[in-house]
């Protein structure tokens, strides 16, 4: 029996469709619905313009767009011959307003999708907790707002660095606001401290502890989910930055990577028509995304608990909470040392110069999103847009399926829906 499921509580709209079979998941396949064509947009305007119209993509990872954009055209400039340089300055900037937009994006999942989806599968009462989530992500815009003037839809990071250019008094203001968001991660969410945190080995230390943190772990194990949700259990790591190692993992070995060898294909969806195409590395599906990074970087808490619990579905959400941990302290060293009199941005030739092709990569909250661009004369003449999600909830057929249709085989149907919040779908970035 196909039963069609509209999901809610994600960023945009997706339906996914069940084949029951005693009571349990036989098969699934996802339909991405709606249209909005991006990439064609895109197409015969003026390569800056892409500062302007890929931030609005997404109305939670605009800034990854934008910095995805914007290492796209800046490896187009060093195609086409021509030095770029970028002082440590705009690169701090530009790490730390991206953190704190990947570090709103994992509070509001957490508190608004993940703790009352998963009420509804355990007698553990996870439900009035939303407007944690709500506060939470508001203190971190507010940090990336001192740097980029606004959030979301942000443009102020060009090629050669960034248009900001802080006070003492902006970033003394960043650092509260960080504090800020500490000290609440700490008193409402983990009932200890950040450091005590991140010295953690094993789940086990969560033990003796009562906070929001504390009562999802244990919900977590209630429901059983470090017995489902399991995918192909590996991994893909693909932005360069400070918090990130690239590479793949596959069982628990780490290889090389190199953007050229993603793809994309159609989705197979035959009981309707989806407007997301599915991404693959070497043609082989990875799931991305926070349990990716910290598995790539070989982190001993992440690495203990796949030891115990594989790619499950608890694996996959206590790694978001320790990444948002990890993030909190990463953005206290970026903010240490900003030196305010470097330049902001070292401007480079007319873009009407240019000729190239470029690529640009980043780790957006769900995973690496890459830009691809082809210009002429400063026109975009190709624009492509790969997406987290496309390598995470992808839909593919029975014999190959994604680590999204993986994950979901075999459970109750109310155990499925849950696994797939888990991946943190963002349908609106992935139908471009």
């Amino acid at each position: 029996m196909i039963t069609k499921q509209l999901l809610e509580q994600i960023e945009g709209e997706a339906s996914v469709y069940f084949d029951i079979k005693d009571e349990k998941v036989a098969f699934a396949t996802v339909s991405f619905p709606h249209f909005r064509g991006m990439e064609s947009i895109l197409e015969g305007k003026n390569a800056l313009d892409s500062l302007v119209i890929t931030p609005r993509v997404c109305g939670i990872c605009g800034h990854a767009h934008l910095m995805a954009s914007v290492r796209a055209l800046e490896d187009a400039y060093k195609n086409g011959g021509y030095e770029v340089k970028l002082t440590q300055k705009s690169q701090k900037i530009r790490e730390f307003t991206l953190l704190m937009e990947m570090i709103q994006n994992h509070f509001k999942w957490l508190y608004m999708v993940i703790m009352p989806e998963l009420s509804k599968l355990t007698n553990i009462n996870l439900e009035k907790r939303p407007l944690k989530g709500a506060f939470a992500a508001s203190v971190a815009a507010k940090a990336i707002a001192l740097f980029g003037g606004q959030w979301p839809h942000s443009s102020y990071m060009v090629p050669g660095g960034v248009t900001a250019d802080p006070t003492h008094i902006e970033l003394l203001q960043a650092q509260n606001y960080l504090q800020e968001l500490i000290l609440f991660f700490e008193k409402e969410s983990l009932g200890f401290s950040l450091e005590e945190f991140l010295s953690f080995e094993s789940c086990k230390e969560f033990s003796g502890f009562n906070s929001d943190i504390v009562s999802l772990e244990a919900a977590l194990m209630d429901a059983q989910m470090h017995q489902k949700g399991f995918a192909h259990d590996r991994f893909f790591v693909m932005g360069a930055h400070g918090f990130s190692k690239v590479a793949k993992v596959k069982s628990t070995r780490t290889f090389s990577v190199e953007s050229r060898y993603i793809t994309t294909q159609a989705a197979y969806a035959p009981q309707a028509q989806s407007f997301a195409k599915n991404a693959l590395y070497k043609d082989l599906y990875y799931e991305t995304g926070p349990l990716a990074r910290l598995m790539a970087k070989g982190i001993p808490f992440v690495k203990n608990m796949h030891r115990r619990y594989k790619d499950s579905a608890y694996s996959r959400v206590m790694a978001r909470v320790y990444e948002i941990a990890s993030m909190l302290s990463y953005s206290q060293d970026l903010l240490k040392d900003i030196e305010i009199t470097q330049d902001s941005v070292i401007p480079l030739v007319d873009m009407k110069k240019i000729s190239a092709e470029g690529v640009g990569v980043v780790e957006a909250p769900r995973g690496p999103l890459v830009h691809r661009v082809k210009i002429e004369e400063g026109i975009i003449k190709k624009y492509e847009i790969i997406t987290p999600t496309q390598f995470n909830i992808g839909s593919s057929s029975l014999e190959k399926p994604t680590p999204v249709q993986m994950a979901m085989q075999g459970l109750s149907k109310e155990d499925a829906l849950f696994i797939f919040r888990t991946f943190d779908v963002c349908s609106v970035c992935t139908t471009h």
